[in-house]
This record gives C-alpha cells, structure tokens and sequence, in this order.
C-alpha cells in the first residue's frame, strides 16, 4: 500500500485535500485524509498536508486538535517537511501552525535564517497580500531573534498599518536597543494614529524613555497619552 502511495498522482492528492480541507462534517475523515497524505511521504504531500491550516472546521476544540495533530505530523518527518512548510509559508497566510512545527523541527540557529528569508520574499513584498504580511511577523511574536527584527524594519515602513503595528511589536521583542528605531518609526506615521498609539503602549508597557526625542514626540502623542518629567511614556489615568 505504501508504494502505492508514492506512486499516487497528483489527483489522489487531489482528493485528499479535498477531505481534508472541509469544514464541516466529522472529523474522522479529515483526520484520516491527513493521515494518508503523511504516509505518501513525498514534498507534494508534505505540501498537501500543510492546507489542513487554511481552514477552520465548525468545533473549535475539535479544529485545534486536528491541526496539533498536523504539526505533530510534520514534525515526525524531520527536516524532509522544511521545504514544504517554507514553500507553505510564502503560498499562504495561514502561517500560525507551520511556523510552529518549522521551530520545532529545526533548533534556533537553522529555523531564524529561513525565517528571515520568507520574511523577506514575503513580508517585505508590496504585492504580497496585506494579510499575508501581517500574519507571516505576527508568528514571528514570542521568538523574535536580532536577524528578524533586523529584517522587520523594513516593514516599519509599510503602506499598511497592521503590517507596521505588527513589525513593531515583533521589534520590541529585542529589547531598548530598538527604542530609536521604534521612535523613528513613530514619528514617521503622520496621520497614521493606530501606528502612533501602538508604539506609545510599547513604550508605556516598557519604561522606555523618549530621550533625544521629547520635544517631538510630545507634540505628537495621541490623546490618551503623556510624557513624564522623567521622559517616560504614561497612560492618562495611570501613576506616574
């Protein structure tokens, strides 16, 4: 059976995806159509597997089940499932999960260059979709090495506000080396107050002060926010 599997053609992979990716229904046959397709073993499989995440099936519980099932999947095939997931990473925005297993598949040092690469074909690309952009950084979120934050000031200057609201919380990560930057960033959003508000909480969250950049900044924070004598970033309401 296995060989038959690898030998499939693409229209049995066809029809697997399509079980595999309807919402509705019960699980058992998206689970056993997930199963199949790691057994084939092949990147087209691999590939195939992968869109269990562009959906999301009617019982939630049940539909993060399935897709840690997935992630478990992809990590069982070591790194014969790093270049499906990375061709996944630049083909779609649903980019939660994958980025998951790719972390789990690879230590550190091997996932944070690929992910800087993708991040840079895909994240940094105008014609890529806006939400594909958002959610590629936003994965990022919790694991943001110096190279991706480095790659991410890029998309401080992006036409789209998430994008930018999202570059700059993933940047934050690194810690008050990229407080100038953040700064910059701030100031460059004229009429861009979601982008404006977003970094004053960073700072605010973070006792990061606006040294060098006070007299500017005052006259641009939104309403809501203050700066202190001491040159910190406060909420209106809160202690000083």
């Amino acid at each position: 059976m296995f060989d038959f599997f690898r030998r499939s053609p693409s229209s049995q992979i066809d029809k697997l995806v399509k079980r595999l990716t309807e919402p509705g229904g019960e699980e058992a046959p998206r689970i056993e159509a997930a199963q199949k397709l790691a057994e084939m073993g092949t990147p087209e499989a691999t590939f195939a597997l992968l869109k269990r995440f562009t959906i999301s099936s009617k019982v939630i519980t049940q539909d993060v089940e399935e897709k840690r099932m997935v992630v478990d999947l992809l990590v069982a095939k070591g790194e014969d499932a790093v270049a499906p997931i990375l061709r996944f990473l630049k083909s779609y925005h649903h980019v939660e999960w994958p980025v998951q297993a790719l972390m789990r598949i690879l230590p550190r040092e091997e996932w944070a260059p690929r992910l800087v690469e993708v991040l840079q074909n895909v994240a940094q690309n105008p014609f890529t979709a806006p939400e594909h952009r958002t959610s590629l950084i936003k994965a990022t979120h919790g694991h943001v090495t110096p190279e991706i934050a480095e790659t991410l000031k890029k998309s401080l200057r992006d036409d789209d506000d998430d994008v930018r609201i999202a570059a700059a919380q993933a940047i934050a990560e690194v810690g008050e080396s990229v407080r100038e930057t953040l700064l910059e960033a701030f100031i460059e959003a004229d009429e861009r107050p979601r982008i404006r508000i977003a970094i004053a909480e960073l700072f605010a969250d973070r006792d990061w002060p606006v040294k060098g950049y006070r007299p500017t900044v005052e006259q641009q924070l939104p309403q809501g926010f203050y700066v202190t004598g001491k040159g910190m970033i406060r909420r209106r309401g809160s202690a000083a």
